[in-house]
């Protein structure tokens, strides 16, 4: 089984907009409105490539009697820690150039009885998983060291554990050993304080980032596709152009493709086809973590994978 923890998920709201002009009034064309955060976006794809996921996290209030509704009408199975506190939102407004800006909120306060109930779940669900991925931020009040606790936990059950966080999270919970971490350039500028603008820069900071304890680390380069590293050597994938209708969640999707592959046993190269078709597919499509199979099969074709040491 797949299991993913979404600690601060959200509502998602998407506005599409002719533009954005400061201090005066916003005409809105459409709108979405979605169950969200990372986690639950890697959990979407996960249901639509065939697969049958756990959802994990904390949900509280209105917004998060939303999620739980939502997740349930997906046919998604969870087991959300309930909090007194609201779940956020997040708004995402996309503008006819394409630009997307967005607006996130914090998120709800956790306390020390919502994580002892959490752990408790979670220590029942490790048993039946095979894959654990762990995507986006902490809720407020959350020890630094929550994803290194969580990786160790995976680590004394066999379980592979992907992690898609960034910051002091990730360099903490590196210790614990990842089978599988997904930085971009921004963020490893960020963690390493290091130049990451060629490729050989980039592969620099992933082998560096595979000594920091990562067992598989894929770099992702936006439109150029992805660097992917870990103890058998160094590959590139290349995707084709595409025009994109929203890339928010194609990260999520990759993570999703990851996923689905590593449970199944692909190798590396189907690996990464899969997960970069997934990640084209979100970006084609309007909504957040959602893809079509079809266009992840046409796509899967497409793009290259080269072994580059």
């Amino acid at each position: 089984m797949i299991t993913t923890i979404t600690f601060n998920p959200s509502i998602d709201r998407m506005y599409k907009v002719n533009s954005i002009n400061i201090g005066e009034v916003q005409r809105v064309l459409t709108s979405n409105l979605t169950a969200g955060g990372k986690g639950i976006n890697v959990t979407k794809v996960c249901k639509i490539l065939k697969e049958e996921p756990l959802a994990m996290g904390f949900l509280g209030g209105f917004n998060g009697a939303f999620i739980k509704e939502e997740l349930i009408k997906l046919g998604i199975e969870n087991k959300f820690t309930e909090i007194k506190q609201e779940t956020r939102n997040c708004l995402n407004i996309i503008a006819d150039d394409k630009v997307s800006t967005e607006f996130l909120e914090k998120g709800p306060i956790i306390e020390n009885n919502d994580l002892e109930k959490f752990e408790n779940d979670i220590k029942e669900v490790i048993k039946d998983t095979k894959i654990l991925v762990a995507s986006g931020s902490y809720c407020q009040n959350m020890p630094v060291d929550y994803y290194e606790k969580i990786g160790n936990l995976c680590r004394e059950n066999n379980v592979k554990f992907i992690l898609d966080t960034s910051g002091e999270y990730l360099k903490v919970a590196l210790k614990s050993r990842p089978y599988l971490i997904k930085p971009n350039t921004d963020e490893i500028k960020q963690l390493l304080d290091i130049d990451v603008e060629s490729r050989e820069e980039v592969i620099l900071a992933g082998k560096k980032l595979l000594e920091m304890g990562a067992q598989n680390v894929c770099i992702s380069l936006g439109k150029d596709g992805m660097i992917y590293l870990n103890e058998d050597g160094v590959y590139e994938a290349k995707v084709p152009k595409i025009e994109a209708v929203n890339t928010v969640g194609s990260g999520d999707s990759t993570i999703a493709g990851f996923s689905v592959g590593i449970s199944r046993g692909y190798e590396i190269e189907d690996l990464l086809k899969l997960s970069n078709a997934c990640g084209i597919s979100n970006a084609l499509n309007i909504e957040t973590g959602f893809v079509k199979l079809e266009e992840v099969e046409k796509y899967k074709d497409l793009v290259k994978v080269t072994k580059l040491s």
